[in-house]
């Protein structure tokens, strides 16, 4: 994982810098080009140990991911776009990545002074942009002084100038032509579209359709692992945390003293987790089904984290009572590993304090209460400091997993319900599964992105991997939701059936909970507010802090 930014045609922007700094500890390094063209990445190793940005030929690469298929030969995925670059183009390289994988490219022709940017089909990396007053401004993240929007993952961009052209994903050709109007002086969408990397979603409802159970289960079981074993393998070691690293992360991380009335522990207390991996863990069936996923492929030597945050009355919230009941499901089952619940208890005034100096930034340009609630909550959980065993703990897991996904492929989220109940059958659900799904990257992944990789760390979402999907997709709808039975059974039906033959009995029971109400934030501020309002407490700033 990396942050990148790019400055076209613009002074370069020292300020955003400072915000990327925390995403890449590993490298840091800008390539000049000209007066106006700026390259800036700070790189978080994950697979290779490859520098960037990285320059052949007048070509300029930055990226932001992680490619999970891709040759050998290549000592890393970075070097692997680049070499796709010069054997068959940047439009065949783009063709070529938007399916294997989390990324957001920019590659900058020296040549044609042409700038190329694109985001996976999903969205899972962040990619924002901000017209200036001569060019324009990419970067990873953004600040809330500036009109920033999110690149969207609907296709393949060239920009020349102030004059774009956007090879559309099929189907995706209206939002091109949405995220062009007022930001460029042109915009040509090309008639050469680019397929999505997913079958489409099976929208038949005859219920008179043989289902097999056994084979079905089977190969969503095979995939689900498959795809948790290839990103275990890609992060190759923990963070690394010395006793001055501790000290600087707790100063850019960790705001409230005791001089803010806050019950932070000095970080240099901190027991480190030693784990290269870790789950965000709600004790939810999503999360614990990976978490004994990711176990069949960590070595059992190795420990492997569980991030459960809390606001308010930490111990007798949702998430954390169904955390420790699922605990005991995992060592039941795995008896030999090290579970390290990492129990992140965060108070008002530390939200607050956090909110204010930092996750307002990181948010921006998402501004709702829901916006918040999911954020603040993200970003304490991915902090990765908190008690394990009543001690004080810091994860030194590089790379998070996070169960996003499972509720928009299999009809886990209350308003699935609420289409077939409220007169719109299966065919409701199938509707609003679809809307959820092509709305995944513009609501959540981007925004998740920001805020998790503050800390350091990267965060992969397998069940968004694209063989997944296509298989998920290309089931009937009677697998993945029977609404005659009650909440808790109905909902994500295949998957707790799967849970259920892994032994994960207290999980998958488990109703849906979402963070925001599972941890508690939204009443910890005793705030009456509907999740799509606009949120007062992210206040735009004349600075940042």
């Amino acid at each position: 994982m990396c942050g990148i930014s790019c400055c076209y045609k613009c002074k370069e922007n020292t300020q955003i810098n400072k915000r990327l700094l925390n995403r890449g500890p590993d490298h840091q390094s800008s390539t000049k080009l000209g007066e106006d063209v700026t390259l800036t990445a700070y790189v978080l190793h994950i697979q290779g140990n490859c520098k960037q940005p990285l320059s052949k030929n007048h070509k300029h690469l930055i990226y932001n991911g992680q490619l999970f298929h891709y040759p050998q030969v290549y000592k890393s995925d970075t070097e692997y776009i680049m070499g796709q670059v010069f054997q068959s183009g940047i439009l065949s390289t783009a063709r070529r990545t938007i399916g294997h994988g989390p990324l957001a490219v920019v590659i900058y022709d020296e040549e044609i002074d042409c700038l190329w940017f694109w985001r996976d089909y999903f969205g899972r990396r962040s990619l924002l942009i901000c017209r200036q007053e001569t060019g324009y401004l990419l970067s990873s993240v953004g600040d809330s002084c500036k009109e920033w929007i999110e690149v969207p993952a609907c296709g393949v961009f060239c920009l020349k100038g102030q004059n774009l052209e956007c090879y559309p994903f099929s189907g995706h050709e209206e939002t091109c032509v949405k995220f062009g109007e007022n930001l460029f002086d042109s915009t040509v969408i090309s008639a050469e579209t680019i397929q999505p990397p997913v079958l489409p979603l099976n929208t038949c409802t005859d219920t008179s359709e043989f289902l097999d159970w056994e084979s079905t289960t089977s190969k969503f079981l095979e995939l689900l692992s498959e795809s948790v074993r290839v990103r275990d393998m890609c992060c190759k070691s923990p963070l690394s945390f010395t006793k001055d690293s501790l000290s600087d992360y707790s100063t850019r991380h960790c705001y409230c003293t005791s001089d803010d009335k806050c019950n932070v522990h000095e970080v240099t207390n901190w027991d480190v987790s030693n784990a290269r991996v870790a789950v965000l863990f709600s004790g939810g069936i999503d999360c614990t089904v990976l978490a004994l996923l990711l176990h069949r492929s960590v070595p059992e030597e190795e420990p492997i984290d569980l991030l459960n945050v809390s606001f308010g009355n930490y111990d007798s919230t949702p998430d954390r009572i169904s955390a420790v009941a699922s605990l005991e499901d995992l060592q039941k089952l795995a008896p030999k590993r090290t579970w390290n619940l990492i129990k992140v208890n965060v108070s008002v005034e530390e939200l607050r304090c956090a909110r204010e100096r930092h996750i307002t930034d990181l948010l921006y340009p998402h501004n709702t209460v829901l916006d918040d609630s999911i954020g603040c909550a993200l970003w304490f959980a991915a902090r990765g400091a908190g008690l394990c065993k009543d001690r004080p703990m810091i994860s030194s897991a590089r790379l998070l997993f996070s169960g996003i996904g499972a509720d928009e492929l299999l009809g886990g989220y209350s308003r699935h319900r609420g289409a077939w109940q409220n007169g719109g059958g299966l065919e409701g659900v199938l509707q609003q599964l679809q809307l959820d799904i092509g709305r995944i990257s513009e609501r959540n992944l981007g925004r998740d992105n920001r805020v998790i990789g503050d800390h350091m760390r990267d965060c992969v979402a397998p069940y968004l991997d694209e063989s997944f999907v296509s298989f998920v997709n290309s089931l009937p709808i009677q697998y993945k939701v029977d609404f005659t039975l009650p909440r808790g059974q109905g909902e994500k039906v295949i998957l707790r059936k799967v849970a259920q033959n892994l032994g994960l009995n207290s999980s998958s029971a488990l109703p849906k909970k979402a963070i925001q109400f599972g941890s508690k934030i939204a009443k910890l501020e005793g705030r009456k507010e509907k999740g799509g309002d606009v949120c007062s407490r992210l206040s735009r700033k004349d600075q940042i802090t």
